[in-house]
């Protein structure tokens, strides 16, 4: 199979490269142009590195040529305040639906896009693709209206799509700045460590598992749609977080309430995953205790 992994050198693309190319795939890695981040993919048997900068992806079908499989994994500003910058997640969605549609025009089969969470916005309770999408910010607002044109172009053109929704990823790699990378920093350390009352409910996928589902996804033959991605272990975000405590043996002193949840007040994450389970028949290997362990091993080699 010949895939295209844009945005190869991010926290999701990369171990995905790894895994098409470890099953004998011929993988193009796409990454910005000048990108000095991917050099580990340089010693990928059957990956071939393609520099393109954003701009130019409507350019990309007809670089790249016909694929089995396009993965796009690119968006800017997916953190913190440009999540509401209405002018930079309109060009995200404008670029990468640029790039889609330039694919299938020049054969690709099959199209997979990185969708989130955001797109529901607040709910409440068990979440499924069914749930009704109401987001709240700019960039849940143009996640969703991506997967809505992608679906109607991929309908039109007789082209298979997928759209991998992801609720709460970890493991080694990720963004520092997250909960569960800013808490283990911390607690090796022994630092007091301030949180919301952590009451929400919630639920970690271990980055992993999450590639072979979205593996599953790009090889078999399933529905097309939305599919959330996670663990199924869902329990309230303290939990979790005396969970990684009691890993590390950690006398950190946790401050729960010293940081006001934001004017959404408690929001939770709940997602429903049987039919990712039951589509792909794919279950998650990693427990949250596992993950964690993964984690540290990879900051010991640092």
């Amino acid at each position: 199979m010949r895939v295209c992994v844009a945005g190869a050198d991010c926290f999701v693309g990369f171990p995905l490269v790894h895994k098409f190319a470890s099953e004998n795939n011929d993988v193009i890695a796409l990454v910005r142009a000048g990108n000095k981040n991917c050099k580990e993919l340089l010693d990928i048997k059957n990956v071939t590195i393609l520099e393109l900068d954003f701009g130019d992806y409507d350019k990309l079908g007809s670089i790249v040529g016909p694929v089995d499989c396009l993965v796009v994994l690119t968006w800017i500003g997916t953190r913190g305040v440009a999540r509401m910058d209405e002018n930079l997640q309109s060009e995200n969605y404008k670029k990468v639906f640029s790039a889609i549609r330039s694919s299938i025009e020049n054969g690709c089969k099959k199209i997979l896009t990185a969708g989130s969470q955001a797109e529901y916005g607040l709910c409440s309770g068990l979440i499924d693709e069914n749930t009704p999408c109401n987001p709240n910010t700019e960039y849940g607002k143009y996640k969703l209206k991506l997967f809505n044109d992608v679906c109607k172009l991929c309908s039109e053109k007789h082209v298979s799509y997928k759209e991998p929704r992801f609720f709460s990823l970890y493991g080694p790699g990720d963004f520092p700045g997250t909960l569960i990378m800013s808490t283990i920093k911390k607690m090796k350390n022994n630092e007091e460590c301030d949180f919301t009352k952590s009451i929400q409910m919630w639920d970690f996928l271990y980055i992993q598992d999450a590639i072979d589902a979205v593996f599953k996804l790009s090889t078999i033959d399933c529905d097309d749609g939305a599919y959330n991605f996670g663990s199924g272990d869902i329990r309230q975000l303290k939990d979790y977080i005396e969970e990684i405590k009691t890993i590390l043996k950690s006398s950190s002193k946790l401050n729960y309430g010293s940081i006001p949840y934001g004017p959404s007040g408690v929001v939770s994450i709940e997602p429903n995953i049987s039919k990712l389970k039951k589509e792909t028949n794919w279950s998650p290997t990693f427990t949250f205790e596992a993950g964690i362990n993964e984690i540290l091993k990879n900051l010991e080699k640092e």
